[in-house]
């Protein structure tokens, strides 16, 4: 007696089908983001999908053809549903009008699928990056002599007076201090893009489409040989082989910069920060450890902690916040703002009331999530023990500080945004004058944002309230409330929990939620430019530019090329584009909370000590210098993979720039320069006055440069300049000064490649093949109907089965 199946087979093997459509379209994707650390779903390529889908129809249908039986159970829905019901079959009616939308609903579909893939669209390119080229042979060999020091080189170190003792005691202390040696090193040129942590996520990443490696990855460097990382480090993102275009990486090429030894000890700190050993890939320890209740009934605050947490310290965190936690690390100098003095015991972020100090489970917090628009990354590399341990350390540098616990504000219930609560909110902004700092539309170009300092007296970033990306407490609603009725102690932020009250503040936290714009870069790259058939808009003022698409740009400090440059302001430009049969506009906007229209540059900055220039947080320089913002696009559009180099292009694939330049803005002239660069080797050649014509007009409102160039679609000179054209991916990439910040030459804010897309018309043909495929599915229908009813159903019993003539 055959088992019966528990759901017909023709369902069963629809939704298997179905079950692998949606893990190919939707869950590897995800499954591939979570594994690779990736920011965005990884697509299973169109190719690959189509083959495993055609794979599992053809395991289906050997599995249904693989007897008579089979097949009739599996064909007998499908001629039931042809057929129709019996007039004098219960709910007739009904069914009936059910199966006549199934069928008016397939020829629909079929053409609507076709219309889709007739219609021109242009996909995202695919960031690949190939995790172990091949390592040319004259790096291959090579090994490190700090690893493995040599009886010789301990000994000369010896007779320097570095160390007395053993020869084995020596050669300890020598590994030791190269490893000192090359956490400095890290710290200051390699930790702005792979992290205080080695986990690729330092401040510089998120500028970049193609993110630096994660060095605790297993997959990363613990799979190669010493050799390889450092080859890696000398030749940089250039020094790549072309046949694994495009690699669009933005390692620097640091034999320019840095001796060998110098990089065999940045190399061993990697190692060191990432917990690895060269080509022994072991498996992580989980990256939480204990869970957070760690601390519960134990304190990180006794002898033995405190020791344990010291040698953490000395590890992660002395290079930025010094031996004796005053801030003063080797690293300091380069970092805006400083690192925290731990021994003056005030911070910002805490759940206590203003002038106390925070909790163990605040410091626990920053330790872990970090604090966005600084230098100091979230440390989940460390287990949760070690965060906890750390901290009782740190404790230790500002004495008595920590001898009475503060109060912990907790809000007495979590509040919901309303319309009246945000303008409620917006009326206590008014009456608090927090535009005083933040300014009107709350981009920190308040009148008193340049004047305002910390405690140390340094000057100040006020907050931008639309990038919540950068609020350093967290963005959410109970964070923003927490600031409020906390204060950040050191900075000019007060508390307001004796001046509002609960209610107040929640109101103003959902007034500065809403402030957050919508305009965040994300994982998208391609910029669709919408087609107008008349004029495009020349002016930043034009209304159509809110009906345009748009695309928001993350940018990073340049640290490719030295003078290199971490304290960039120009985080993130929004772009969108109209094009004619004529002409393309292109609209800029980015934040910049003052307007810098002069130029008066002082002398170059000294870079003796470091690739990167010390910040003057004191702003003892006079120099003037302008806004300024570069549209960048390869000279020819890429047909293949390869193309030029993100920053500047590269020998033989030059690049077109058109230069906007605020002080050109305000002499009612044409604005942008139009120059051509190979490279950030050679200098950018300005372009001959017969090839410059870009037009372009900018206005700067409330903390915000709005700039529109114009160009027509083939330039004067085709050599020199793109020229656009419908339905391609163009590539192109920003780079941006904020003169208030200091910047000039290559100390500016840069982007990856992007992509531009004019969006094609659609071509009578997607019309006439959806037609097509409606026609024939409707055809399709129609025969199967006729032939089904002039036929006995084969899945009837034996007795036999009149032909339905209904």
């Amino acid at each position: 007696m055959s088992r019966r199946r528990p759901l017909p087979l023709f369902w069963s093997t629809l939704l298997t089908l179905a079950a692998v459509w949606l893990i190919l379209r939707y869950a590897l994707p995800y499954l591939a983001m979570w594994v690779t650390g990736s920011e965005r779903p990884l697509s299973v390529p169109g190719a690959a999908l189509v083959m495993y889908l055609l794979l599992a129809v053809v395991g289906a249908l050997v599995y249904i053809t693989i007897s008579d039986d089979s097949i009739r159970e599996f064909v007998r829905p499908v001629l039931a549903f042809l057929r129709g019901p019996e007039p004098a079959a219960r709910n007739a009616r009904a069914l009936g009008t059910v199966r006549l939308i199934l069928l008016l609903l397939l020829p629909l579909m079929a053409g609507g699928i076709v219309y889709a893939r007739a219609v021109p669209g242009n996909q995202s390119p695919t960031l690949l990056r190939i995790q172990h080229p091949t390592i040319p042979g004259v790096y291959e060999r090579l090994k490190n002599p700090f690893r493995e020091p040599t009886d010789e080189a301990v000994k000369k170190w010896m007779a320097e007076g570095k160390f007395t003792g053993s020869l084995e005691d020596a050669r300890r202390a020598y590994q030791e201090a190269a490893l000192a040696e090359g956490r400095v090193i890290y710290q200051i040129s390699c930790r702005p893009c792979h992290g205080d942590a080695a986990d690729g996520a330092g401040p510089m990443a998120w500028g970049f489409r193609l993110k630096p490696a994660n060095f605790t990855d297993p997959g990363t460097i613990a799979t190669v040989v010493e050799a390889y990382a450092f080859w890696r480090v000398t030749e940089g993102g250039p020094g790549l082989p072309p046949e694994g275009s495009p690699w669009d990486s933005a390692m620097p090429i640091w034999r320019q910069d840095l001796t060998d030894e110098q990089k065999w000890k940045a190399v061993m700190a990697a190692y060191d920060l990432a917990g690895v050993e060269p080509r022994k890939p072991e498996k992580i320890e989980g990256r939480f450890g204990p869970s957070a209740a760690w601390a519960q009934g134990r304190s990180p605050d006794t002898a033995e902690n405190v020791e344990r947490g010291k040698r953490i310290y000395v590890k992660r965190c002395e290079v930025c916040h010094g031996e004796k936690g005053d801030g003063q690390g080797p690293v300091a100098p380069y970092l805006n703002p400083r690192p925290r003095d731990l021994v003056a015991g005030s911070y910002k972020l805490r759940t206590t009331q203003s002038g106390e100090p925070p909790t163990d489970e605040d410091l626990f917090r920053v330790v872990t999530r970090g604090v966005p628009g600084t230098a100091m990354s979230g440390w989940t590399t460390l287990s949760e023990e070690d965060r906890w341990l750390v901290i009782g350390y740190i404790k230790q540098f500002s004495g008595d500080a920590f001898k009475e616990k503060g109060t912990v504000i907790k809000p007495a219930r979590d509040v919901a945004a309303s319309p009246e609560s945000i303008a409620k909110g917006k009326a206590l902004y008014q009456k608090a004058k927090c535009w005083e700092c933040h300014g009107q539309a709350g981009r920190g170009d308040g009148p008193a944002a340049p004047t305002l300092k910390d405690d140390a007296g340094d000057f100040i970033q006020v907050g931008d309230l639309t990038k919540g990306w950068r609020m350093k407490g967290g963005r959410e609603t109970r964070d923003l409330f927490l600031r409020f009725s906390t204060g950040l102690d050191g900075t000019p932020m007060p508390s307001y929990a004796d001046s509002f009250s609960e209610e107040d503040r929640w109101a103003l936290a959902h007034y500065v939620r809403s402030l957050q714009t919508r305009e965040e870069p994300g994982g998208e790259v391609v910029l669709k430019a919408s087609r107008t058939s008349g004029e495009i808009p020349r002016g930043p003022d034009d209304p159509r530019w809110k009906d345009a698409p748009f695309l928001a740009v993350p940018l990073a400090g340049q640290v490719l090329a030295k003078p290199r440059w971490q304290n960039h302001s120009v985080d993130a430009v929004t772009v969108r584009a109209y094009y004619n049969d004529s002409a393309i506009a292109f609209l800029l906007e980015w934040g910049d909370r003052f307007k810098d229209a002069e130029n008066r540059p002082g002398p170059d900055p000294d870079l003796k000590a470091s690739t990167y220039p010390v910040i003057d947080l004191r702003r003892t320089h006079a120099e003037r210098l302008r806004d300024a913002i570069r549209l960048q696009f390869p000279v020819t559009i890429p047909t293949g993979p390869e193309r030029p180099h993100f920053f500047l292009g590269n020998p033989g694939k030059p690049v077109a720039l058109w230069h906007w330049q605020a002080d050109l803005n305000e002499t009612g002239k044409s604005a942008v320069v139009k120059g051509l660069a190979e490279g950030f080797q050679k200098p950018v050649k300005t372009q001959a006055d017969a090839g410059q014509d870009v037009a372009a007009r900018g206005a700067w409102k409330d903390g915000r440069w709005r700039v529109v160039m114009v160009r027509s679609l083939v330039p004067k000179d085709r050599d020199k300049d793109i020229t656009f054209e419908v339905g391609k991916l163009i590539p192109f990439a920003i780079q941006a000064w904020d003169g208030t910040n200091g910047e000039k030459g290559l100390m500016m804010s840069l982007s990856s490649w992007n992509y531009v897309t004019l969006e094609a018309p659609t071509p009578m043909s997607a019309y006439l093949a959806s037609l097509v495929a409606l026609g024939l599915v409707g055809l399709l229908e129609w025969w199967g109907i006729r032939r089904v009813r002039r036929r006995v159903d084969p899945g009837a019993s034996a007795g036999g089965r009149k032909p339905n003539r209904a």
